[in-house]
């Protein structure tokens, strides 16, 4: 029977470079006299391809035989699981002929897939929003709202905290995916909400937080026009009653450095042209701003413009986000002028000395310096002089060494890094405190939680920043893989299937290489805590304890010698340039600046200051939960917290709030890098459905029971193959 499954016009799949995959069919096939079985095919492309096989791998489906193709009527089929040869063909066929009939959503079991049409289309409304509310996931068609409808039906039937989890890679469409769940759970329990002031709802405040997060945490990269450069866990907060009370968000790793340097393609992060465009004219020359941003340093070495992105607009969208959460006109107006004193910072020149390396500033003569240290409320001598100088205290006697040129930028720009990671973290601290009240603390029984996180990345030029966004999808991978594998197999014991326990492997070797206890993260930290260490010094360490047999295969060798290393992750190999590693590890500014910030006139900047210094040892931002209160903690040994160990003790904090929540997920897909509306790039798709997981939980299906036929479908087809072998 096995060999009659490739019987004459069989129809196959045969992997294409072009394409990913193309179709194929079976033109003979024959037992050979040793057993085993001789296959012809021809592929779409009329090529000729001869195979040959075992009856018992055939059978076992261990093959190496070109993967079946569906029979019709599978073309676009709502859920990949029902296909009845689960592959990964079959799923990017049944993907892209759904996406051509603008069809943008999927499932895949637990998996909604998700692909980015690139345009606007009408299927957000509240009155789709009124027709999914309060209907089974099987009763409509697949959506974002059926998610969101499943998780509030399981939060009301088990009372037991939901996660919707959206992946996917930069400009996949997963911040305008987490702003309409959120928007449909606002707008479903609207009328059960009472309102928090006379005029202003929990929901509004709740929405609100979408325009100010972009505005202050996304920017334009070349892969995506509105990306968002953080991590955030934003939990709805829901009372006995099922009604909405609050929320709390939870953020991570914002990316410092993109304030002081951008790609060509690239920008800074909005609100900085924001600001440029849509602030008054009175605003403007308090400020000293141009509307032209390009005479800016932090914002003329990127891309300016957005098409169809009116900066002006959106400034008065985010001021109007503000107000709502509760931040007024003269808040509002000193964290502008905070923004408006990093750009002048920016402008501020920094040369060297005409006999010398020594860095100098014209601090009586530099504009920039003095409308910025203005704003800031700072001495402009005092910061020209902690600028160029370094002081140095050795054995309790304090003297004064000279900066170079590049060292003195560094400094300049680790500053508006610092300040401007303050104000964001003062932002996220006000918007908690406005959606949690301690009325909303008393009432909140339980929630759902919709993480919104950054996709794996693989630049041309990898950093830091991509280093730890790419771990945290190595431990989110894992749970993910861990989650499916155990529903895989709680599924077979509902069935009353006999079945041996399936070994899967996963990504635990190169989660070890990053956070076991001589992985890269503790080499990392080690030598950012050295006063002597360098990248060049860490580049050496790692290459040196890091090249055994034990990491051979995921700690790779790089081609460029000693600039970067290469980390073989689930999705792919990615090098990391090790240029700026341990400074933008050790994330500090030097103490003497410190102590000009925190005693500034401008009392705004001393309140953000502190909140950055308090959160930036913790970075939680708000509690997970009501056990988990907010607060610093103390730092190993008094040592200062590095941004990787800040990360990794968050990153923990998240995995275990995520482990004790049922778990949706949403799988975001890029069809096309050209951000073309409804362009389809298949092997651009396949590549994404493995590195998020969709074709992984194909494989860990395949390993167990891959075809998922019905009692009747399955005796149906049983009896045409016997009689296919009989007639053989």
């Amino acid at each position: 029977m096995a060999e009659s499954i490739y019987s004459n016009g069989t129809k196959v799949w045969f992997e294409d470079k072009e394409r990913g995959w193309i179709p194929g069919e079976v033109v003979s096939s024959s037992v050979q006299g040793d057993g085993s079985v001789e296959i012809a095919f021809i592929t779409e492309r009329q090529k000729e391809i001869t195979l040959k096989s075992t009856l018992k791998d055939i059978t076992n489906n261990t093959s190496k035989l070109p993967p079946l193709s569906n029979p019709s009527g599978y073309e676009q089929v709502e859920d990949l699981t029902h296909l009845p040869h689960l592959n990964e063909p079959s799923i990017l066929d049944v993907i892209h002929n759904r996406y051509a009939e603008r069809k943008l959503y999927t499932y895949s079991g637990i998996v909604l897939v998700a692909v980015n049409p690139f345009t606007d289309v009408p299927i957000y409304g509240q009155d789709i929003i009124q027709t999914y509310a309060g209907h089974k996931r099987e009763e409509l068609g697949p959506h974002l709202f059926t998610i969101a409808e499943e998780a509030y039906r399981a939060l009301q039937r088990d009372t037991k905290n939901q996660t919707i989890i959206v992946s996917g890679e930069s400009g996949a469409g997963k911040t305008e995916s987490a702003k309409y769940i959120m928007r449909y759970m606002a707008s479903v329990k609207s009328n059960t909400v009472r309102e928090t002031t006379s005029s202003t709802s929990v929901e509004h405040q709740v929405l609100a937080t979408n325009p100010i997060l972009e505005a202050f945490g996304n920017a334009k990269t070349s892969r995506n026009d509105n990306s968002s450069r953080f991590g955030k866990y934003i939990q709805i907060l829901f009372d006995d009653q099922s009604s909405i009370v609050g929320a709390r968000i939870r953020t991570y790793l914002l990316e410092r450095s993109r304030i002081s340097f951008q790609q060509r393609s690239e920008r800074n992060y909005h609100i900085f042209y924001q600001l440029c465009e849509g602030a008054s004219p009175e605003e403007r020359a308090n400020f000293g701003l141009d509307s032209d941003a390009t005479g800016y340093r932090y914002l003329s070495s990127s891309s300016i413009k957005i098409d169809n992105v009116n900066d002006a607009a959106n400034f008065t969208a985010t001021r109007q986000a503000l107000a709502i959460v509760g931040i007024d006109e003269e808040k509002q107006l000193a964290i502008f002028r905070l923004l408006a004193g990093l750009l002048h910072l920016g402008n501020v020149e920094i040369n060297h000395r005409r006999d010398a390396k020594d860095a100098i500033i014209d601090e009586k003569n530099d504009a920039a310096l003095q409308k910025a240290m203005e704003l800031l409320g700072i001495d402009a001598a005092e910061f020209a002089k902690c600028t160029t100088k370094r002081l140095i205290d050795a054995r309790g006697e304090k003297f004064s060494s000279a900066r170079t040129m590049d060292q003195s930028i560094g400094v300049r720009d680790g500053v508006a890094k610092f300040i401007y990671s303050c104000i964001f973290d003062w932002l996220v601290l006000r918007i908690n405190a406005s959606l949690s009240s301690n009325d909303a603390i008393q009432r909140e029984k339980s929630f759902i939680a919709v993480l919104d996180i950054y996709g794996f990345e693989h630049f041309r030029t990898n950093s830091f920043e991509q280093f730890c966004i790419n771990y945290a999808n190595e431990k989110l991978q894992q749970q993910f893989i861990s989650h499916v594998f155990k529903l895989e197999q709680a599924e077979y014991a509902l069935e009353a299937i006999d079945w041996t326990t399936i070994d899967f492997s996963d990504n635990q070797p190169c989660i070890d290489l990053i956070e076991g206890k001589l992985g890269i993260l503790a080499l990392l930290d080690e030598e950012s805590r050295l006063a002597t260490g360098t990248d060049e010094s860490l580049i050496d360490k790692l290459n040196s304890q890091l090249k055994t047999p034990e990491h051979k295969s995921i700690f790779k060798d790089h081609l460029h010698g000693n600039e970067a290393f290469t980390v073989a992750h689930y999705a792919g190999d990615v090098s990391y340039n090790i240029d700026g590693f341990l400074e933008k590890n050790r994330g500090t500014v030097p103490e003497e600046h410190k102590d000009l910030l925190t005693s500034s006139s401008n009392d705004f900047l001393r309140e953000v200051i502190d909140v950055g210094i308090n959160i930036g040892i913790d970075t939680h931002h708000g509690p997970v939960s009501k056990s988990k209160a907010v607060g610093p903690s103390k730092a190993v040994s008094g040592r200062k917290p590095t941004q990787c160990s800040v990360f990794k003790s968050s990153l923990l904090t998240l995995t275990e709030a995520l482990s004790v929540t049922d778990i949706h997920y949403i799988r975001c897909i890029k069809p096309n890098e050209s951000k073309r509306a409804w362009e389809f790039n298949s092997p651009l798709v396949l590549s994404q459905l493995r590195a998020c997981g969709v074709v992984e939980t194909v494989r860990i299906t395949s390993a167990g029971y891959p075809t998922r036929w019905t009692y009747e479908e399955f005796a149906a087809r049983s009896i045409l193959l016997s009689f296919l072998h009989t007639a053989h």
